[in-house]
């Protein structure tokens, strides 16, 4: 007996069910990704990139939403 997840189902993506069905009505033939990540590391390259968004978001709340320029 296996575990339901380690099943290899094979999920559909966006781009088989809908980007696909979109390209081939419009007579367009799919394109290779920019930067073909594969696997995991495309999910490790939105965590860096989350990551780095969020220090700079954090250093940088005061000066974007509570000081409003005015000194006293």
């Amino acid at each position: 007996m296996k575990p339901l997840l380690a099943e290899a189902s094979g999920w559909p993506g966006v781009d088989e069910h809908v980007v696909l069905p979109f390209a081939e009505a419009a007579g367009r033939s799919p394109q290779p990704p920019l930067i073909p990540l594969e696997g995991d590391v495309l999910l490790f390259a939105f965590l860096c990139a989350g990551l780095v968004g969020g220090f700079f978001l954090g250093y940088l709340y005061r000066s974007l939403f509570v000081e409003t320029g005015e000194r006293a």
